[in-house]
């Protein structure tokens, strides 16, 4: 339950946020996954700009959905995947500082992500997506126990 005052300030010798976050092996590598997920995303951008037909199942679905629809305006679809990739990289920061709402919201967009996946019935990043919010998730559950402990 929030307090109606505002966030309170550190008690001396009560762990913050991110000290809890640090402390967590299941939390740094849940942040961790939102890394990956950008990482491997910007791969993929970059073998489909080469010409490759592979592809990473981790990737994002907006940054192949962008590449597709944006392939005669490569600079529209670059500015998609630089925003998205950016957003990922922004959550997992913000995460493995122990931020718990970094952990919901990067979970709820690549939730809406996996849909994209879903649309086109491409199973196996779809699985894969599940697999990562999963682990987030798992993440993010640890992270508001051990916050509420503090």
């Amino acid at each position: 339950m929030s307090d109606p005052a505002g966030p309170r300030a550190p008690v001396a010798g009560q762990p913050t946020a991110g000290e809890v976050a640090l402390s967590s092996p299941a939390i740094r590598s849940a942040a961790r996954w939102f890394w990956w997920i950008a990482g491997l995303s910007l791969v993929n951008v970059v073998m489909f700009q080469t010409g490759s037909k592979g592809s990473f199942v981790v990737g994002l679905g907006i940054t192949a959905l962008s590449d597709v629809l944006f392939a005669n305006s490569k600079s529209v679809g670059f500015v998609i995947d630089a925003i998205a990739i950016g957003f990922f990289l922004w959550m997992g920061s913000q995460a493995s500082r122990g931020k718990l709402w970094a952990f919901y919201v990067g979970l709820v967009v690549y939730s809406l992500d996996a849909l994209i996946y879903l649309n086109v019935q491409d199973w196996m990043p779809v699985a894969f997506h599940g697999l990562a919010i999963f682990f987030i998730g798992r993440g993010a559950l640890a992270l508001r126990e051990a916050l509420q402990k503090a």
